[in-house]
């Protein structure tokens, strides 16, 4: 609870004119059934919302947790109210779409009401909704800046939170696994980052995965799974000794595996021309299973040359995976498959001239879908990378 007021005494006012909204008489609980009164405004931020960021959130749950459960309890709990409303109209502000900075006003002033009430929330036993409403206000800081204090601060308040709270990718509660592997999806990037291992050790993940699934999101997430487990290695103590060659070995074979169960969703089918680069757009009749086969490709290049080239021999194998990263980056995709995935662009990069021409087109491509999403942290997040990789 320290670390999100922590950042409540940071903000240099408070949340001024912006209350919680009338039907709630117990300004202490989070959880009343009493419904919330809407204003056009705040109407449109949930539909957009809806339309949008819920979008991001549901990449791998095609139970859609974020698009169909969480707007049945916004109307209830003015803690995810503000959450939902500060995230979209945030979005809005960043999006050039909108072109309209009053949104960052209003994105500020709900977000400084969630923090107040999300601080109340983790004061009572039951701090119901605390953890999607922490999820929401990441991923709110996460399109400022990822490396920010805040965003830090906040992530590791969420670890705790997680750990505290016992969630697992196998809880009963729906909202609970949804928002296990979206915290996942953070650690990756910050790991990725930061080239450190992640805070919750995925080796000690209470996993389970059934041969012959065909859900797409369920095996985007097993794969994330093997990505976070590789990252661990690579980054971890003996990342770069003959002791970790062993167990790359062995994440790779698990990655053929996995592959080998695939649908043909999987596959991605090129159209249009090849460019002058050698790259080619490809088309996937499943968003979560491109954005699968993403990580999939990032997740090869991660044990063939993190942090150095492991094998001379797997140098044209690098190259390969990089085309296909590559292929799928520029290609027309929703957002929610972008804002994730340009985490993994920079592992693409080679060393080659057509390749370093490539890379300048394909970061002007990450900050034309950052106009779209208004995600504007992800194109920082990509040169700090680079600059971090040298």
């Amino acid at each position: 609870m320290e670390v999100f007021q922590s950042r409540m005494d940071d903000l240099e006012e408070g949340p001024g004119d912006l209350v919680t909204p009338p039907g709630t008489e117990d300004t202490n609980s989070c959880t009343s059934t009493e419904a919330i009164s809407l204003t056009s405004e705040t109407a449109f931020l949930l539909q957009t919302y809806t339309r949008t960021v819920a979008t991001w959130m549901d990449l791998f749950d095609f139970g859609s947790t974020y698009q169909l459960r969480v707007p049945q309890f916004v109307l209830s709990s003015p803690l995810l109210f503000h959450c939902v409303c500060a995230f979209t109209s945030n979005y809005l502000a960043l999006s050039v779409q909108t072109k309209n900075a009053s949104w960052k006003f209003v994105a500020v002033k709900h977000y400084g009401e969630a923090l107040r009430l999300l601080i109340e929330a983790l004061s009572l036993p039951s701090h119901e909704h605390a953890l999607t409403a922490s999820m929401l206000l990441l991923s709110y800081e996460i399109q400022e800046a990822q490396n920010s204090e805040d965003y830090r601060r906040h992530f590791l308040g969420l670890s705790a939170l997680i750990r505290s709270r016992g969630i697992t990718p196998l809880c009963a509660d729906p909202t609970d696994r949804a928002n296990f592997w979206i915290y996942v999806r953070h650690e990756i990037a910050l790991a990725m980052s930061s080239g450190k291992p992640l805070v919750l050790d995925p080796s000690k993940w209470t996993v389970s995965w059934i041969e012959g699934e065909t859900r797409e999101d369920v095996l985007g997430n097993h794969v994330i799974w093997i990505l976070a487990r590789a990252l661990n290695t690579v980054y971890g103590h003996e990342g770069n000794g003959a002791a970790s060659k062993e167990t790359r070995l062995a994440y790779l074979n698990e990655l053929e595996v996995w592959r080998a169960g695939l649908s043909d969703t999987f596959v991605g089918i090129p159209y249009g021309e090849t460019d002058d680069d050698g790259f080619r757009r490809v088309f996937f009749p499943v968003t979560a299973a491109a954005a699968s086969a993403f990580w999939y490709h990032v997740t090869h290049i991660l044990l063939y040359a993190e942090p150095v080239l492991q094998d001379d021999a797997y140098a044209p194998l690098v190259k390969d995976q990089a085309t296909k990263i590559t292929n799928i980056a520029i290609s027309e995709f929703p957002a929610a498959l972008k804002v994730f995935s340009t985490y993994g662009l920079f592992f693409g990069e080679l060393d080659t001239q057509a390749h370093q021409a490539a890379s300048s087109a394909h970061m002007t491509d990450v900050r034309s879908c950052e106009a779209h999403s208004g995600n504007f942290s992800q194109g920082a997040h990509l040169e700090c990378a680079q600059e971090r990789r040298g």
